[in-house]
């Protein structure tokens, strides 16, 4: 809270007279939604008022607190003592100011609160009665070294967009002091886990949860940052959540990506927390919109590396994305001794269909045949453009009889399926097909020479069939 707001909130107070005479409902209006704790106490330092926050801040509820000595909510009467002698008495003359000082919960638990506290004077200066707005110190002293951290991890130039996201999402967990920590993604009811690092070692990415059963309901209703710090004892402990997966604690925010609601960045834990505070809820709009950042820039990369590899007409992979996957399944084949078959298919009398259709003929053709390839084969195989009329059709784990059979089943497809043109004319496609498999030790270049001297072979026989490669005899 600032200054300026703590000498309003003081002269709306004071202008009555006395802080006591003051009506509990003004009180209330003026300060119960406030995320900060608030303290006002009478000249002698017994507490008349206290808010929301405050009563979940220190764990008391109002009627426990009202007609007490702030001296219950220190952790030591020295400061209780010091505070009186500095600020909090008649004679005081300093205006509100902020200050670290120790506070003990009532559940026993300490810890730091950075506190602005001032005398509450009339018109003419007399002091009635003080203020204190309080915020964990935890917050105050780690978010500005936690947002320097998250600055380290977004520019390092060394970190993948995924080590990014996994290193913000523990230095979270870290300042929070939770346990789980998730990036979801959200499509109609269903919640999935894209990241996440769960301390306890029980949570995997790509689980799906139903909506309705997470916290993160409540976050996409409000729009907004929103936490739990003791579920069990708020209005949230019969959610299903609570009762299906006893998570005390939680802080969400929503993620949008280009406008859109993406999903929700989150943490939690089975163990109650520290009340959540404004700078919290400040740091989880920064690491939303820091995650959003990274998620558009990692989609937008992929998206042009996807494009690289891709060939524009068929929507096939292009000669080197072709090669370097065939490479890789190589590899791959080695390693568990399967199959691998390949077909090297050029489309025949290709220039005849551009000479005589023209060229968005020969363009309809390839991508019809492209899309006929590709609707044949099962998930594991694939095809791919090579450059001009001539594809590459590859068959993980099959043999050659399988590959054959295949080859004359994509001919008689082509056969049973022609091209309908503008003119009203059509086209009937073929193919020559050299069918090779890879041989024990074989390289990516030699397995595609073998194939592609096959496919010569069927050209030369008369075009229309699947010619298989001979062995390689070449010297290991």
């Amino acid at each position: 809270m600032k200054d300026y707001e703590v000498e309003k909130a003081r002269k709306d107070l004071v202008d009555g007279g006395t802080v006591s005479s003051v009506s509990p409902s003004l009180l209330t209006e003026i300060f119960d939604t406030f995320e900060d704790a608030v303290v006002v106490a009478d000249i002698s330092r017994c507490m008349v008022y206290v808010n929301s926050a405050a009563e979940r801040l220190f764990g008391y509820s109002k009627n426990e607190l009202y007609g007490e000595k702030t001296k219950m909510l220190y952790a030591d009467e020295s400061d209780f003592s010091e505070q009186g002698r500095k600020r909090f008495n008649a004679a005081s003359k300093i205006a509100a100011e902020n200050y670290r000082v120790s506070y003990r919960r009532a559940d026993g638990e300490l810890f730091f609160g950075l506190t602005t506290g001032s005398a509450m004077r009339t018109p003419d200066g007399e002091v009635v009665g003080f203020i204190g707005i309080i915020r964990p110190a935890r917050s105050a002293d780690q978010s500005l070294d936690t947002l320097q951290k998250v600055h380290n991890i977004t520019s390092d130039i060394r970190l993948s967009h995924d080590s990014k996201i996994e290193s913000l999402l523990r230095l979270s967990l870290d300042h929070f002091g939770l346990k789980i920590a998730i990036i979801s993604s959200i499509s109609g009811s269903n919640y999935t886990v894209e990241h996440c690092v769960d301390l306890q070692g029980e949570l995997e990415p790509l689980v799906t949860f139903d909506l309705s059963g997470t916290y993160c309901i409540h976050t996409l209703s409000e729009n907004k940052p929103v936490g739990f710090h003791f579920a069990s004892k708020s209005e949230i402990k019969d959610h299903p959540c609570y009762k299906n997966f006893k998570l005390e604690s939680y802080i969400g925010a929503p993620i949008r990506l280009s406008g859109q609601l993406y999903g929700t960045i989150n943490f939690s834990s089975p163990l109650p927390a520290e009340p959540f505070c404004k700078d919290d809820y400040i740091l989880m709009e920064l690491l939303s919109d820091t995650v959003s950042y990274l998620l558009y820039k990692k989609q937008s990369e992929e998206d042009l590396e996807r494009l690289a590899r891709v060939d524009e007409l068929t929507g096939l992979l292009n000669r080197r994305a072709t090669q370097e996957r065939l490479n890789q399944l190589i590899e791959q084949s080695a390693r568990s001794a399967q199959n691998l078959s390949i077909l090297s298919i050029d489309i025949d009398h290709f220039k005849n269909i551009n000479d005589q259709w023209g060229h968005a003929a020969g363009d309809l053709a390839l991508a019809t045949f492209a899309g006929l390839a590709s609707g044949l084969g099962r998930k594991t195989d694939f095809c791919g453009r090579i450059g001009g009329e001539e594809f590459l059709f590859v068959l993980p784990g099959t043999g050659l009889e399988d590959s054959q059979e295949f080859g004359n089943n994509l001919r008689k497809h082509l056969a049973e399926s022609p091209i309908n043109l503008d003119s009203g004319e059509s086209i009937t496609l073929s193919v020559s097909a050299g069918l090779a498999m890879l041989e024990d030790g074989e390289s990516l270049e030699s397995l595609l020479a073998r194939a592609d001297k096959a496919m010569y072979k069927a050209k030369q026989e008369g075009r229309d069939r699947v010619c298989r490669a001979s062995h390689n005899n070449r010297v290991n």
